[in-house]
């Protein structure tokens, strides 16, 4: 038996970086991320050492989503070649009689309107009790070359569901916590008022503009007599179907003209988003019709950005929001790979609904009429699920309050319980039917005690113990990243991701926020386990993730900054090919303008000025006791100007200028300029610059204290380079030009002073390779607090840098020099 090793949960930025660097160690690793198509397929990307063997266990669990009727339990077979003992077993255990149970042939990722009658002729299903089965999926090395030398290839998929009836659902306890599923059946559809707006633009020419006329005529022959709908199409202008009526019953007629006015449609022109929305806000929520007894539901698709009227998705988001009073849910379709689906997801769980991605393959019009199946049939709207008494801590209860029950489904409501003995709980769900306000009371309990083994269970291991409790976690997960969407307020948002990213390390998941690494430990007797208080976690693509009003965050902030320069001043920079960090001072005089970063191509140029503490007179003493006073000048960067892209932001400790507005360190905003987002978290310490092309720089102001002041020291600033993606090769400046450089190193020896001393290589985006010699030591990251190692090359970085030192420096008039890039008032 060899050595075992347990995958870590790590944030994502980390999990690959630990990755990464341990294949370029030589040592195995493995790393699962989150493929986009289906959210529980897996990525496994393993690097195995030179005569060595692994085998790669995943043990994982899943909630199950009932959609369209049915919950579908799918494994992705790939195994590339002919398996000797190739076996899928599925065991079932519910508490509910099994009323449908299916497996299908295999198929591939895309949709098909498949037989359903059809069964998978390898499978083998046994009914072990009414509310069990047991699927064996075992076919031979004959059965699987009939299928393709290559081996078998597609989705296995089980597909089930239980007896319902019309009532409040099941309730699971186990340990302290609870889980309500809820999913009557035996009502009646509400009539609906859908609104369908969809993109028109010039980009949807061809394939797509099709397909989504193919799934409008099917859609179209769903709508029942009593349904209002409208049609409005956008690009650059707006058109609807129904200029008469904001909407219109769908009778055949309407039916009929409707179907023509998708058929003449045409892609041309631009995307205007923003006025295609309010405009069909102004249809369904005229004051003649919202107050009727119909369900409002818009459906929006477009397969681009906003590029007419207004683009500012900040501020479309906001217009939507401000006119959306009653609520109407939104939901959206991210069709092909260049729409906004960030903007997209926002604007859905900013108004009631949620957003899809509609990926273009050959099944797209499948995708679209599913998705409208999915949300288009609603038995109950403005739910409420009510726990009777003090049985429940209420603050633990995730989404008690659910706009629509859509036929198919079910509801998912977690908690915790006041007490762990606690064997049963009293609930109410309320709502509107189509007959009016209707309440389903009480529900079936199942206790479980978490140590409970059934002999019923087929596989080893298995124990129920802890399975509400994950359960909680996960959709407790999932309610933060999604009200995280709606909220404005920049603290509130980190926090809820802080309050999200906790739970997935303490429980183990992989959500978007992290991934799972397994690497053979360097060195250690034991597992690599990740303490689940960890909260280092890598900057985000979104501007109003970042803050809190503590000190901690900034350390995760700038956890995985590649290079920044802080203090007086200290260059600490990581590249490529080394995993310790290189550090060197500049020793300018106040007035320097020193250049950090220069990229020609993204035309974003970045400057410090040097400033220097106050003359500082030190009383030294000589051996024959007399004294003798000396001078010690320390420097920092006491401003900091940063342009690129039409913004100009001039920074000191005092006051920060943008594009000549003059602002406040202890603000909190998030401005907009041109394509630029800057935000500060009104703690007076932290500026983030994020321009396009995902460029994010930090900028942290040091503020010493009075007697620090009184001896004569000042507040400085510290740059950091928190996300590089987006500057060009040809980048330069004295922390630029190591964005895409590589340093190796080649050889190193303890001195007998027990110092390390080693030699490095740069090379990569230099002329040609140089040789540096360095010392291993420490240096202070102000915006951790906490030492970290670096080689250290002396005399101002030569031979590291580019060229001489002074190259970097420009000794002009500062006052001019602000002035003339906008930050003069």
């Amino acid at each position: 038996m060899g050595k075992r090793y347990i995958g870590e949960i790590k944030d994502k930025e980390t999990a690959k970086k630990q990755y990464d660097q341990a294949r370029q160690r030589g040592q195995s690793a493995g790393h699962v991320g989150m493929k986009p198509r289906d959210t529980n397929k897996f990525k496994v990307a393993i690097n195995v050492a030179a005569l060595s063997e692994v085998t790669f266990y995943l043990t994982y669990n899943e909630i199950l989503q009932r959609r369209r009727g049915s919950y579908d339990h799918t494994i992705y077979i790939n195994p590339r070649q002919i398996v000797d003992d190739f076996r899928i077993e599925v065991y079932i255990q519910e508490s509910r009689e099994i009323t449908l149970l299916r497996v299908p042939p295999l198929r591939n990722d895309i949709l098909s309107n498949y037989n359903t009658a059809v069964r998978n002729r390898y499978a083998i299903v046994d009914r072990t009790s009414p509310t069990s089965a047991f699927i064996r999926y075992n076919p031979s090395r004959e059965d699987q070359i009939r299928a393709s030398m290559h081996g078998l290839s597609g989705l296995f998929i089980v597909e089930y569901d239980v007896d319902r009836k019309l009532d409040a659902g099941d309730v699971l306890i186990v340990d302290g916590f609870f889980v309500h599923f809820f999913a009557p059946t035996g009502l009646h559809r509400m009539a609906r008022r859908i609104l369908f707006i969809l993109d028109t633009s010039g980009s949807m020419i061809g394939t797509k503009m099709q397909q989504l006329k193919d799934a409008m005529m099917q859609i179209l022959d769903d709508l029942q007599e009593n349904d209002l709908f409208n049609i409005i199409e956008f690009n650059d202008k707006i058109s609807r179907w129904s200029t008469d009526l904001p909407v219109e019953y769908a009778t055949p007629d309407a039916i009929d003209s409707a179907k023509t006015f998708i058929k003449n449609l045409t892609a041309d022109g631009w995307t205007n988003i923003n006025d295609a929305v309010l405009e069909g806000l102004s249809a369904i929520l005229n004051k003649n019709i919202s107050d009727s007894d119909t369900t409002p539901v818009i459906i929006f698709l477009t397969d681009g950005d906003p590029t007419a009227g207004e683009t500012d998705t900040a501020k479309i988001l906001n217009s939507i929001q401000g006119r959306n009073t009653k609520g109407v849910p939104i939901f959206s379709l991210a069709f092909g790979e260049n729409a906004d689906y960030n903007f997209m997801k926002k604007m859905s769980a900013q108004n009631n609904a949620f957003c899809r991605k509609i990926y273009e393959a050959s099944d797209a019009t499948l995708q679209l009429t599913g998705f409208y199946d999915e949300v288009s049939s609603v038995l109950i709207s403005n739910l409420t699920f009510q726990f009777i008494g003090k049985e429940t801590v209420k603050s633990s209860i995730t989404n008690a309050l659910i706009p629509n029950y859509f036929e198919g489904s079910e509801i998912i409501i977690t908690g915790q319980l006041a007490s762990r003995d606690l064997q049963e709980l009293r609930l109410s769900v309320t709502g509107n039917g189509l007959n009016g306000t209707m309440e389903l009371r009480s529900a079936s309990n199942i206790y479980i005690h978490g140590a409970d083994h059934s002999e019923k269970k087929k596989f080893e291991g298995f124990s129920y113990s802890h399975i509400a409790e994950k359960m909680w976690a996960y959709l407790t997960i999932k309610q933060l990243l999604n009200d995280r969407l709606r909220e404005l307020n920049t603290t509130t948002r980190h926090d809820m991701k802080y309050r999200a990213l906790k739970l997935a390390l303490k429980y183990n998941f992989v959500t978007p926020l992290t991934s799972m690494v397994v690497t053979t430990p360097l060195n250690r007797g034991q597992n690599n386990v990740i303490d689940p208080n960890d909260n280092e976690f890598g900057a985000s693509d979104d501007p109003y993730s970042y803050w809190s009003n503590n000190i901690p965050q900034a350390q995760a902030f700038t956890m995985t900054s590649p290079s920044f320069v802080d203090n007086d001043p200290h260059f600490i920079v990581h590249m490529k090919g080394i995993d310790t960090s290189v550090c060197f001072d500049i020793m300018g005089i106040p007035g320097d303008i020193i250049n950090l970063v220069r990229d020609e191509i993204s035309g974003i140029v970045v400057n410090g000025i040097i400033v220097s503490n106050k003359r500082i007179f030190m009383r030294k003493k000589r051996k024959d006791d007399s004294t003798d006073s000396s001078q010690e000048l320390k420097t920092y960067l006491g401003s900091i100007v940063i342009s690129g892209f039409g913004t100009h932001i001039s920074i000191t400790p005092e006051r920060w200028i943008l594009n000549g507005d003059v602002h406040k360190w202890l603000s909190s905003e998030v401005m907009t300029s041109y394509k630029t987002k800057i935000v500060t978290d009104g703690t007076g310490e932290m500026i983030v610059v994020m321009f396009p092309n995902r460029i994010t720089l930090l900028v942290m102001k040091h503020t010493r204290t009075k007697s620090q002041k009184r001896a004569g020291k000042v507040d400085f600033l510290g740059f950091y380079i928190v996300e590089d993606r987006g500057f060009s090769e040809s980048t330069h400046g004295l922390l630029g030009q190591f964005l895409y450089r590589k340093v190796t190193l080649e050889k190193k020896k303890t001195l007998k002073n027990g110092r390390t001393r080693g030699k490095l290589k740069v090379h990569g985006n230099t002329r040609k390779p140089r040789k540096v010699f360095a010392s291993l030591g420490r240096r202070l990251n102000l915006a951790t607090n906490s030492k970290i190692e670096c080689w250290m090359v002396q005399n101002n970085g030569k031979r590291l840098l580019d060229g001489n030192y002074m190259d970097y420096i420009n000794r002009r008039n500062v006052t001019d020099y602000i002035n003339r890039l906008g930050g003069g008032g």
